[in-house]
């Protein structure tokens, strides 16, 4: 075995699980980085790296299955098609998703170009971005099949995010950050401003009609910040793929289950159209059965195709 140099940590040495329970992401630091940055662009890039260490290989999404017939069908029809629903984030279940974060419009004001709108430079971060939310908590998890697939009437996908057909959806997908309280971002909004008018000024004093900014740093904002939520919400263990609103074929996005996970109450109707499914993806599926007479509370699976 090759010896470990002072200072240097070989790879397979590395504990990546102790070293994401001790460098939780912040988005804030992340965004405060990138503003200081000369090269915005190098520095996001440096910090997207670091997400990636945080993305486990296998991630879970518990889908509901209701009365609503049409509804259901549209997300077996996804799931068939290896497509992922994304949402806007106004139609999430929690309605303080993505309020984590907030700019005092009145300080604004003193710029004349934002007085006469009272101040604001963007009236929705959220309205750039659509999101699915997938989970590290596995088809164990009472809480998940309780309130996403309505008491296990629904079912579970796997995702593998190493498998090549899903380096979009892994390329998409970042941690969320738990936090308790609410970030104000007031100064990142003004040094903005501050520069996008010095931009505008400098480029009409050249005499350019079009005025054309490289400086994404709205956009990382957007980016960032829609993955930051409540402390309450940890015990799901969520990560977001984050998508742009507009982006080619919204509202759905390419994702290739490796498993699929079949809800106890899940009514036949259902079960054999998903374990069809299966058979056509050639990936298993499973039904979710529970012993009566085993003293652990963890589910068992029942090979299903």
């Amino acid at each position: 075995m090759q010896e470990q140099k002072e200072g240097i940590i070989l790879e397979k040495e590395f504990d990546l699980e102790k070293w994401r329970d001790e460098n939780p992401m912040n988005y804030m630091l992340a965004m405060n980085l990138i503003n200081q940055a000369s090269n915005k662009n190098e520095v996001f890039m440096t910090i997207y790296q670091i997400t990636r260490l945080h993305l486990p290989n296998v991630l879970f999404k518990f889908f509901s299955l209701t009365d609503n017939i049409a509804l259901n069908e549209s997300k077996l029809d996804a799931v068939q098609n290896q497509k992922i629903f994304m949402s806007d984030v106004k139609n999430l279940n929690d309605p303080f998703d993505s309020k984590a974060y907030f700019y005092r419009p009145d300080e604004l004001k003193k710029y004349d170009r934002l007085a006469e709108h009272d101040g604001k430079l963007i009236d929705d971060f959220t309205s750039f971005v659509k999101i699915a939310a997938l989970t590290a908590n596995n088809v164990n998890s009472m809480p998940m099949w309780a309130h996403y697939s309505n008491n296990h009437r629904g079912f579970c996908l796997s995702y593998d995010m190493k498998d090549k057909r899903n380096i979009h959806l892994s390329g998409c997908t970042f941690p969320v950050q738990y936090a308790n309280k609410r970030i104000d971002v007031t100064d990142l909004m003004d040094n903005q401003v501050r520069k996008m008018l010095a931009e505008i000024a400098k480029q009409a004093a050249e005499g350019k009609k079009v005025i054309r900014f490289d400086d994404l740093s709205l956009v990382f904002m957007a980016s960032f910040f829609c993955n930051i939520k409540h402390e309450t919400w940890s015990y799901e263990k969520e990560y977001r793929c984050t998508v742009g609103a507009i982006a080619n074929g919204m509202p759905f996005f390419p994702a290739s289950p490796k498993e699929i996970y079949i809800g106890m109450n899940c009514p036949q109707t259902y079960v054999d159209k998903l374990i069809r499914i299966a058979n056509e993806l050639e990936i298993p599926a499973f039904r979710i059965v529970f012993n009566e007479y085993d003293t652990n509370f963890n589910f068992s699976l029942q090979n299903a195709t």
